[in-house]
């Protein structure tokens, strides 16, 4: 009797075990495909679409503008045995050069000072084996703005009639409300050139655009006209000629057209 009690015991622990494993299975299977697959919603969804099938292009244009404004950087640099006389020489040659430029009409909101800095000059003596203080140079460079771009040259002339010794970069460029517009401009002709090319194509295959499938700006590029470096002694010896550039803006798109 008690051999067919412990008999009975067996078959229903087995028979329970082996019901665990048939339960357990699926759900290993279920979370195995979870795992490879992500949102097993996602998956089931997936097997039922059709494939896409896509021409992918990428539209680009390119704009030209007149320069709005103009900025020339423009400077003094002044050596002295002292910091301090450096320093009041070259204070003294740039308000001489921002009087000279109020004749000609730009103010002082119209400058602004983007560099100045004090160094010491030196060099190694042999005999001492030391570095030895020669000197002291004061860098001022300033940023001269305005709206009339045929000033360029003036403003330079004056400058360095007046003591700048420095003349660095003459920037060409639009005002902040024009590039927002020309950027937007140049992304909607690189649109119309994404279309254009993936008709080309379509038309060439014998395929039917359906529409677009997806899109994304690659780049919306802003180059402002840039003359850089003057030599000092062209400038002193005759009046400066500054013929300013095309200001240019240019964007990419990449684009995928769905087809059948």
């Amino acid at each position: 009797m008690e051999i067919i009690k412990i008999l009975l015991v067996v078959v229903l622990i087995v028979a329970i075990l082996s019901l665990g494993i048939l339960i357990t299975k699926p759900i290993i299977e279920t979370e195995r495909r979870y795992n490879e697959y992500g949102d097993f919603r996602i998956l089931s969804s997936s097997e039922s679409e059709e494939p896409k099938y896509l021409i992918d292009v990428n539209g680009v244009s390119e704009l030209s503008a007149d320069p709005e404004k103009v900025e020339v950087y423009l400077g003094v640099e002044t050596t002295a045995l002292t910091a301090k006389e450096s320093q009041e020489n070259n204070a003294d040659t740039m308000q001489a050069i921002r009087d000279s430029l109020k004749l000609i009409g730009i103010s002082s909101k119209d400058i602004e000072t983007t560099e100045y800095t004090l160094n010491v000059i030196q060099h190694w003596d042999e005999d001492t084996e030391k570095y030895i203080i020669t000197g002291y140079k004061t860098t001022h460079i300033i940023k001269i703005e305005s709206t009339d771009i045929n000033k360029a040259g003036d403003i330079i002339d004056k400058s360095v009639q007046n003591g700048a010794n420095k003349v660095n970069d003459v920037v060409f460029s639009l005002t902040d409300e024009k590039i927002k517009e020309m950027k937007l401009e140049a992304l909607k002709k690189a649109g119309i050139n994404a279309k254009e090319k993936a008709d080309v194509i379509a038309n060439s295959l014998g395929i039917t655009i359906k529409g677009v499938y997806r899109a994304s700006e690659n780049y919306v590029y802003y180059t402002p006209y840039v003359q850089k470096g003057y030599e000092m002694a062209a400038m002193q010896a005759a009046s400066t000629e500054i013929s300013p550039g095309q200001i240019k803006i240019s964007a990419s798109l990449s684009v995928s057209y769905e087809f059948t």
